[in-house]
């Protein structure tokens, strides 16, 4: 009877623990949130070009570029099932950019093109993402 009762604690024990860790996908809401947090970082950071000095501003628009991962990432781990393989697509496709600039070497044309086509390929998620944003969170997020 020892046995039988130490089985059941522990068998409620380890239910209890998964059912707490477990949580609820993200919803609308989350998307969101954290969709807005994002651009707000963002244009804190890169959202005020210069009137005076446009190589400044290119150099500010190329560094900006690199952040779009971390943020589609952010998005991506807050994003509801109907719309996460759209954000996951937005960051592979990124991803994929950044290592196609990076490994272009003397090839610039041919990483231009090659980035041109993996943009192409994921424009219908970017399209759909916007569409999700401007749906739940407001036309001008």
């Amino acid at each position: 009877m020892k046995r039988i009762s130490m089985l059941i604690v522990a068998v409620l024990g380890a239910s209890l623990v998964s059912a707490c860790s477990s949580s609820p996908p993200p919803t609308a809401a989350d998307f969101c949130h954290t969709l807005a947090q994002q651009k707000a970082r963002y244009l804190s950071a890169y959202g005020h070009p210069s009137t005076t000095n446009p190589l400044a501003d290119l150099v500010q628009a190329v560094s900006a570029i690199g952040q779009w991962v971390p943020i589609f990432e952010a998005l991506q781990q807050n994003s509801p099932p109907d719309i996460e393989p759209q954000v996951a697509n937005i960051v592979d496709s990124l991803k994929q950019e950044e290592q196609q600039a990076g490994s272009a070497g003397d090839n610039v044309l041919g990483a231009l093109v090659s980035g041109l086509m993996t943009s192409i390929e994921s424009s219908g998620s970017w399209q759909q993402v916007a569409d999700y944003a401007a749906q739940h969170c407001g036309a001008g997020s």
